[in-house]
């Protein structure tokens, strides 16, 4: 009687244990979604930013790391290739803000996903969830597109924020939506994606971004080399998409004035570039551009392996001025901005070439994992995903500071997280080739 007793409570203790365990899981992976949805579906078309990620994020890590101590898991698995660079980085801010002061917004928004991205890798990311998400996404973007600039006057579009973080997010899930489709057959959600893809694409046209556009270029490379690859080159595939782009491009380019801004290019590069280039010459987008990366270099040589800060580079700024160093349109355009225009010139001028190291890391260690998984035919349309994302920013980054701003990092960390779980030991593939 003793026994069946023990037995039994042994059995029923289990049980409850085992209950637990799913029930954390659950929530674990519910609480992962919600960090997802929110950068996805959220932030950028409402008026919110990244007000309520960071909550998300704290209970995703309660949930996540709750989990990995109920299974006794604790390594990183492939999300290290994207773990370790963004925690150096990280290292790197925290040390230069310690230094020479910096931006706490991106030292907080890169400790939160680097721990995020540790935890939440217990999890197995379910594709068909994503793709409800990133479809939803751009059901929200065609009624934010006919609310902007249907009903209002809509000369750069940008949702509720600026024009130049919405077209990296727009086209960053244009890429998430384009290869995550051959992650099923030739269903619905297949041609939803492609259509969503093109969506977010000519969501990312409208904020006439050339940065945005400049990174164009190389995506496009990469989805004709993945075309090629799987010998998807017929005539028909062929002319349909000369034509759906040539009348996306049109349409996009003609309604939002983006083509003017292109046409513009020369007339804003040539004065900024020419020897005798004056105050007047920097007059432009792209003059005031060449004017703080001009400014971010003599600041670097000054300050060559450890940057001269924040506050410093501020500094320099007033005081070259004064003296005739510089124009003063380098403080009358942007008085209080502490940015480079750059990302590369601002790490080289703020953090030096350890910051410089940091920055290159954080793209190439990432972009070799997924090189490797584009090779193995599992993984390979997950590597599509993260490869494109990097090379991705690293255009914005030529243009832009595409790694300061909260808005950008999680972007950036959320669709690079997605890809490494999409791709680790995979399920087998499940859509066709092309």
């Amino acid at each position: 009687m003793i026994k069946d007793e023990r037995f039994s409570v042994t059995s029923v203790s289990r049980r409850v244990s085992l209950f637990s365990k799913q029930r954390l899981e659950q929530l674990a992976t519910i609480s992962v979604y919600l960090v997802l949805g929110y950068v996805i579906n959220l932030m950028f078309f409402l008026p919110v930013g990244d007000q309520y990620l960071k909550p998300l994020i704290v209970l995703a890590l309660l949930f996540c790391l709750g989990h990995r101590a109920a299974i006794s898991s604790w390594g990183a698995g492939s999300v290290k290739a994207l773990l370790l660079p963004m925690s150096l980085y990280s290292l790197v801010l925290v040390v230069a803000y310690l230094v020479g002061d910096g931006y706490m917004s991106t030292i907080r928004m890169f400790l939160s996903f680097s721990l995020f991205i540790y935890a939440a890798s217990v999890i197995r990311l379910q594709p068909r969830y994503l793709a409800a998400l990133c479809i939803l996404a751009a059901f929200e973007m065609l009624v934010l597109i006919g609310y902007q600039c249907g009903w209002q006057t809509c000369y750069r579009f940008g949702g509720f924020t600026n024009p130049i973080f919405f077209g990296m997010y727009a086209l960053s899930l244009s890429v998430l939506c384009t290869y995550l489709a051959c992650a099923f057959t030739n269903g619905w959600r297949r041609w939803l994606l492609y259509l969503s893809a093109a969506v977010f694409l000519g969501a990312a046209g409208l904020t006439q971004t050339r940065g945005v556009m400049l990174a164009m270029v190389p995506l496009l490379l990469i989805f004709a080399f993945y075309l090629y690859k799987h010998k998807a080159f017929s005539a028909r595939r062929v002319v349909f998409t000369l034509v759906a782009a040539t009348c996306l491009t049109g349409f996009v380019g003609f309604e939002s004035g983006a083509l003017k801004r292109i046409s513009k290019v020369d007339d804003e590069l040539v004065p900024a570039l020419s020897a005798q280039a004056s105050g007047s010459s920097y007059d432009s987008s792209i003059g005031f551009r060449i004017l703080m990366w001009k400014y971010a270099v003599s600041v670097a040589m000054k300050h060559p392996v450890f940057g001269a800060g924040k506050e410093r580079f501020m500094q320099y700024k007033e005081e070259w001025v004064e003296q005739g160093r510089f124009p003063e349109e380098l403080i009358e355009y942007l008085p209080t901005s502490a940015h480079a225009h750059n990302q590369y010139f601002q790490e080289l001028a703020m953090r030096g070439l350890i910051g410089f190291a940091a920055l290159l890391t954080l793209l190439g260690v990432p972009a070799r994992k997924f090189v490797s998984m584009i090779r193995s035919r599992e993984t390979e349309w997950a590597g599509y995903i993260g490869l494109s994302l990097v090379v991705a920013y690293a255009t914005f980054s030529l243009t832009e500071v595409a790694l300061k701003h909260p808005e950008k990092i999680a972007v950036f960390a959320v669709v690079g997280f997605i890809a490494l779980c999409l791709g680790r030991g995979a399920p087998a593939q499940t859509g066709s080739a092309a």
